[in-house]
């Protein structure tokens, strides 16, 4: 109770007292001579208040101390008889004081009542939308763009430094200014606009717009909208963004077109090729032999852009060596009117050879003839270093020689080169993609998953080779051996561009699924691959040429097949080349063959080599089709 607390010094009515501490407020009444008269309970819990504080003065009271003139603020309240109110801040919490005249009986005033209201939370709440707000303001003043938000009446609010800057006005100068009387009146079309939007008629169509600024500059500006609303809030307001297009425009027209046909054309050509690549880019249309190339082509292959653009000047860079295979690439391309992708040489006036990677896609063009849109790469400083790792792989495999077999699967790394060449490729896509004005985000982001692919092929090649030797358990699948083939394909293609090689494929429509580990087999086929490559390195009196091919095989089996036209078996007997450390290659480790029949003996199934009837040889295996409970032995 109060006089449990020390009012017992108060003259006051006990009716008084009991409604003061039915109050949660903090109460505490100051006498004339500031001495403690008395206090309420919540005033003693929230101000560290005892019993032993009565009578005392307040600036004995740690809490009361520490009020800003207190004093001063308690005799000119009882001097007038008006309240007042103080702020004090105690730590991390905020009370207001209010001093009211406390009046005896007879209305004379015998000191004054300090009730206190806690205001921390308000406090808090207050801080953090100030705080809210500036750390808004610094992430509008970070936009390059200039931004201004209008009220409903289309009059100015706030704006961004990019916008005060380069309309060269002062917040002062523009608040509550219509955007229509703005500067020379230029954005008075927008009046309607901006009208229809925030009715929600419809969205706001972008405005270019002629202003101009000091100095008689005239800048084209690009004008976009967007309603702002809170919810909750009925209020609505427009976030209207300006973007600089005049050097764009300025560059548009100083551009020399040949006519206005050719700027459409050469407009959605462009964009044609950004999807496809960040460097050159040609048209070709096959039937009429034209060919429109890029300046960035005519650049790579060092030709004049006024000479006229025929087929021979472009075969005149080829190198001849590559030439035979590019024309064959070219005509099988033009006949089955779909993508093609390859490398070819150039060789340059100063003797200098450039490596080019092109790719394409077959389109229409508005009279329904056969159009390939594509995109040419520089691709020469890669190889060179594809070249060099190529040099040092091999040094590596002669030392290989040596190494005990619980070391061996170490230098089967050479099988992972060509998706370690696949990550060097992809990087280098990707940061040509991004530095590509605009990038291409979405073709870096492609660029990205593809080198991800050959990262993780490349360590599922060594976690199974290892799996293998030391007779680990296999990650069997039921998956489609066509779709495996072209996957190891796109592997080696670098090496088959390289060594020359014209790949053929004649895979089977209907062939059934198969079930075993899928990296295995693309193991064995890629050796099986790559070793006809070798075997055709040396023939330059016949084209070099591979065929894989898969079909049904007998009962439930499945075959896939690799023919070359290189030097074939030799004398030696063909059951021998299957065996361990048997080579005919002077950088070879005589595993390749052996770990493959393994595999494919792991998997029920057979390989074997035969000749051909003309030159090279053939090299075959079979497994079994994908079938309920089917698993894979040890090899």
């Amino acid at each position: 109770m109060m006089t449990q607390l020390g009012l017992q010094g108060i003259t006051a009515a006990t009716d008084l007292i009991d409604v003061l501490e039915t109050v949660e407020m903090p109460i505490v009444v100051v006498r004339r001579d500031f001495t403690i008269g008395g206090f309420n309970s919540a005033a003693a819990c929230a101000l560290n208040l005892l019993p032993s504080h009565m009578g005392r003065t307040c600036r004995d009271i740690p809490m009361l101390a520490g009020v800003p003139r207190l004093e001063q603020e308690c005799n000119e309240v009882m001097a007038g008889g008006m309240e007042s109110r103080v702020d004090l801040r105690d730590g991390a919490r905020w009370f207001v004081i209010r001093i009211s005249p406390h009046r005896k009986g007879n209305r004379q005033v015998a000191g004054t009542v300090l009730t206190f209201t806690n205001i921390t939370a308000f406090r808090a709440s207050t801080d953090q939308a100030i705080y809210e707000r500036e750390f808004t303001k610094a992430i509008l003043n970070t936009v390059a763009d200039p931004l201004v938000v209008l009220s409903a009446d289309q009059r100015i609010q706030s704006g961004n430094r990019a916008f005060y800057t380069m309309f060269a006005l002062t917040r002062d100068q523009t608040q509550g200014l219509p955007l229509y009387e703005m500067g020379n009146g230029a954005f008075g079309p927008l009046r309607a606009q901006l009208d229809e939007m925030l009715a929600g008629n419809h969205a706001f169509q972008l405005v270019e717009v002629d202003h101009v600024f000091a100095g008689d500059q005239e800048r084209t500006l690009i004008v976009n909208a967007h309603p702002l609303s809170l919810p909750g809030h009925s209020e609505r307001r427009i976030l209207v963004t300006f973007q600089d297009i005049t050097a764009r425009k300025q560059a548009e027209a100083a551009k020399d077109l040949r006519s206005e046909e050719e700027l459409r054309r050469s407009e959605a050509f462009l964009a044609k090729v950004q999807q496809l690549s960040s460097t050159g880019g040609f048209y070709w249309w096959p039937a009429a032999g034209k060919t429109i190339w890029t300046e960035q082509v005519y650049r790579v292959f060092d030709l004049d852009p006024a000479a006229p653009l025929t087929t021979e000047l472009r075969q005149s860079r080829i190198h001849p060596d590559d030439l035979p295979a590019h024309r064959e690439a070219i005509q099988r391309a033009i006949g089955e009117a779909r993508d093609f992708e390859y490398e070819v040489r150039l060789l340059m006036p100063d003797k200098s050879v450039k490596y080019i990677h092109s790719l394409a896609q077959p389109t229409r063009d508005a009279e329904g003839n056969l159009l390939y849109v594509g995109a040419v790469q520089d691709v020469t400083q890669h190889r060179r270093t594809e070249e060099a790792l190529g040099k040092l792989r091999s040094e590596l495999a002669h030392v290989a020689r040596f190494s005990t077999l619980g070391t061996l699967t170490a230098s089967i790394a050479h099988e992972v080169n060509q998706p370690l060449s696949g990550i060097l490729t992809n990087a280098s896509t990707c940061l040509r993609m991004l530095d590509a004005d605009p990038p291409n985000v979405e073709g870096a982001r492609e660029t990205a998953r593809r080198t991800i692919r050959d990262a993780h092929r490349a360590s599922e090649v060594i976690t199974r080779l290892r799996a293998l030797f030391m007779k680990k358990s296999d990650a069997v699948e039921s998956f489609d051996l066509n779709e495996a083939t072209r996957e190891v394909i796109a592997l080696s293609r670098s090496e088959l561009q390289r060594n020359r090689v014209l790949l053929r494929l004649e895979l089977a429509d209907d062939l059934p699924p198969v079930t075993g580990d899928r990296v295995q087999l693309q193991q064995v086929i890629l050796n099986l691959l790559l070793n006809a490559s070798d075997a055709m390195r040396s023939v330059d009196d016949r084209p070099r040429q591979a065929v894989i091919t898969t079909a049904r095989d007998e009962g439930d089996g499945v075959r896939l097949t690799v023919q070359d036209t290189g030097q074939g078996l030799g004398r030696q007997p063909i059951e021998k080349i299957f065996e361990p450390f048997f080579t005919t290659k002077d950088d070879g480790m005589g595993i390749g063959l052996a770990v493959s029949r393994s595999i494919i003996e792991s998997h029920r199934g057979r390989i074997w080599a035969k000749p051909n009837d003309g030159p090279g040889a053939t090299f075959s295996f079979s497994i079994p089709r994908s079938a309920n409970g089917a698993h894979l032995k040890g090899p």
